[in-house]
């Protein structure tokens, strides 16, 4: 079985090396019919809609034929790999975004990122510009809200992979301002100008999804609008907003038991899951996706080729025996009984038991739990703050006791349970750069490769992507003394 699996791989290797790749960035939307025109067809707005869920989790929608470019939970994951949190046992896929060589101008990392996010944003704008946003139409409200809140979250995204986090930085030179007005070449704008629209997009985007009841997972509706802007208010500082944004986002939300924690994360229907997408077996993108990637026990790159990711040791050290989130790796101690085969460290969190079939959860409500206890914290309410805290770790934990820290500490404690929680959902390499932290890999018993052993000091210089040789061949309005350091 395992030799006839490779050689599906082999040949499936074969057919999409054959394929066309886009040579030039694309930032304009698909479409060519008039803003006027989609105004008077609802349908095609909504096929629009439709088709950016769709592009989320799409092959080579970031122009490329590799199999790291399958869309948003692609990205996530090679962010997750830039971290110290995440460790790659061979370099294969995501060995460039290891060893963060993916940041340079040159690579076809960096412009995966910037087509997977922009060509996006463009399809958006179509939606935004067709529609009066002062309609009382439900539909038509519905469908604005959704294009503001995913322009919103991929402007959000691109911002911060392209620059600095935003305190400290607002003055600082950001990416182009997606807003849909022109779709020619613009200038880097501010970090704080960019963030001015992402939170303006979202804060008219909750209210217009107010009433809208979504039929799959796969929309964004009001809550999820309302994490999103969570997460912008985290990052902006403005602690009260993000505490009340993630406590109304959450509402009516439960955090998953401990059984339901450690079945694998791989179906959209788990009670935490916000927002993702459902894959089957026309959607699957075979070996060019997460499972693939990150299921140490499928039949993919991890499971098959043994290129396994695995936590950080030093992380791992920091879970408490009694959490069952620790029983999701590999025991440096004891190999795993089900998976004898698995190196220690070895994740077990990610499992697909079908055929590359296992669905993509880009959203959990355990997150806003942890935005509104670091909000709490940051405002001064320690007691709230830990109180939310509990309520999430005790259900994984049941020797978690509620914590008495305040100040730094408790926002330490509450950091390390985001690192524990959250591992390789997409948020480790953000945190590093929102909260000003180091990269520390080489440390005395690290299990981190050597390809990818190097410390960085805080907001060092490769803590931001570089804008993409392309872009800066066709846009003159960003000159190469702007690009970012090397």
């Amino acid at each position: 079985m395992r030799n006839k699996l490779i050689i599906i791989m082999v040949l499936f290797i074969a057919l999409i090396a054959t394929s066309c790749q886009k040579e030039f960035l694309d930032t304009k939307p698909a479409n060519t019919i008039s803003n006027a025109q989609l105004a008077e067809n609802p349908a095609a707005l909504q096929a629009i809609i439709n088709g950016i869920y769709a592009n989320l989790r799409t092959y080579a929608i970031g122009g490329n034929t590799g199999h790291i470019d399958y869309g948003l939970r692609g990205v996530m994951a090679g962010l997750d790999m830039m971290s110290h949190d995440n460790t790659l046992s061979v370099f294969h896929w995501y060995g460039f975004f290891y060893n963060y060589d993916a940041r340079v101008q040159t690579s076809s990392r960096t412009r995966i990122i910037w087509n997977t996010y922009y060509t996006q944003v463009a399809e958006a704008n179509s939606v935004i510009n067709a529609i009066d946003p002062a309609t009382a139409d439900p539909a038509a409200k519905a469908l604005l809200g959704q294009a503001l809140a995913l322009r919103a979250l991929f402007t959000f995204n691109t911002a911060r992979i392209y620059a600095h986090t935003y305190l400290g930085h607002e003055g600082d030179l950001c990416i182009p301002m997606p807003n849909g007005k022109s779709f020619e070449g613009k200038a880097r704008a501010s970090v704080g100008d960019v963030y001015a629209q992402i939170k303006a997009d979202l804060e008219a985007a909750v209210p217009l999804l107010e009433g809208f009841s979504r039929s799959t997972k796969q929309e964004v509706n009001q809550a999820v609008s309302q994490a999103f802007l969570a997460r912008v208010y985290l990052e902006m500082g403005e602690w009260s907003k993000a505490a009340e944004m993630a406590s109304a986002a959450r509402a009516g939300m439960a955090p998953m038991s401990a059984a339901e924690w450690l079945s694998g994360f791989s179906d959209i229907n788990q009670s935490e899951c916000m927002w993702g997408a459902d894959i089957d077996g026309e959607s699957s993108t075979i070996f060019a996706s997460f499972f693939s990637h990150f299921d140490n026990t499928n039949n993919g790159y991890a499971g098959v080729l043994g290129v396994y990711k695995l936590i950080d040791a030093k992380l791992y050290s920091q879970i408490p025996d009694s959490d069952i989130r620790k029983s999701a790796f590999v025991s440096p101690d004891s190999a795993n009984p089900t998976y004898p085969q698995l190196p220690a460290y070895s994740n077990i969190k990610f499992r697909d038991p079908s055929f590359f079939e296992g669905d993509y959860i880009y959203l959990r409500v355990a997150e806003m739990y942890l935005i509104e206890a670091e909000a709490k914290a940051r405002s001064g309410d320690a007691s709230g703050a830990a109180q939310v805290l509990f309520d999430l770790v005790s259900t994984k934990d049941p020797a978690y006791t509620l914590s008495t820290a305040t100040g730094d500490d408790l926002i330490e404690e509450i950091y390390l349970q985001r690192r524990i929680e959250l591992w390789g959902e997409g948020h480790a390499w953000y945190d590093l750069k929102r909260l000003k932290k180091p990269l520390e890999r080489d440390y005395a018993g690290t299990n981190h490769a050597s390809f990818g052993l190097f410390n960085l000091p805080a907001e060092d210089n490769k803590f931001r992507f570089q804008i993409p040789e392309d872009e800066l061949n066709a846009n003159d309005a960003i000159s190469a003394a702007e690009q970012n350091p090397n």
